[in-house]
């Protein structure tokens, strides 16, 4: 089971400060740099602190991608919509070649049908992707449970993978995920650094597994 901590702050003393606290016991951590200001000396004082695998989460439209790869700065991991175009895919390829890909879609409304998730997988993988990210909202437990069992159908095939639902109906795919074959999990610090509606927090998580 591997832990991701997400960490979304808008100045850099505060996400340098979660940064130090989530590498304690994060697998890995998902950054979401595009809210602060991005330059140099900002760019330095957190790979200064790196100590574990970074996911750069990419906001939509950001301008922040080229800076931050081409400083040759070590990323494992870029988190990129669907929507992204085929362009800028290219270019993070170019840029930072070991850096893997997660193509994610989000719906915050529903849980697609069965064969909609296969094509929308089917998407994401045409595009380059490296690992396929499909979240959504759970209105029952039964869409939860479809998810799960979509994964499984993802792991079977040896595709990297990670697929969630939000919402309170959501929080079984959180806790069982990774039995079903997901990629990773994500778990916040605590609940008001939450990334997305339903997740379970270090904490909570860590409890629950008894470690």
């Amino acid at each position: 089971m591997m832990i991701c901590i997400p960490i979304r702050q808008k100045k850099i003393s505060s996400l340098l400060k979660r940064l130090t606290e989530a590498q304690k016991t994060a697998d890995l951590v998902e950054l979401w740099l595009d809210e602060i200001e991005i330059n140099e000396t900002n760019l330095n004082k957190i790979f200064k602190v790196k100590k574990k695998p970074f996911i750069y989460k990419v906001s939509e439209g950001s301008k922040n991608i080229e800076k931050i790869l081409s400083k040759g700065n070590k990323i494992e991991y870029i988190d990129l919509d669907l929507q992204s175009p085929k362009s800028i895919i290219g270019r993070v390829k170019k840029l930072s070649c070991k850096t893997k890909i997660i193509i994610s879609f989000h719906d915050f409304e529903k849980t697609p049908s069965d064969s909609e998730l296969g094509k929308i997988s089917r998407k994401i993988l045409s595009k380059g992707a490296d690992i396929v990210k499909i979240a959504t909202q759970a209105r029952n437990l039964s869409d939860s449970l479809r998810m799960l069992n979509f994964l499984k159908k993802l792991s079977d095939k040896k595709q990297d993978s990670i697929c969630v639902c939000m919402g309170k109906e959501g929080k079984i795919t959180r806790l069982a995920g990774h039995l079903f074959g997901n990629y990773l999990m994500y778990a916040p610090l605590n609940k008001k650094d939450s990334t997305a509606d339903g997740q379970i927090t270090i904490s909570e998580l860590k409890k629950i597994y008894g470690s």
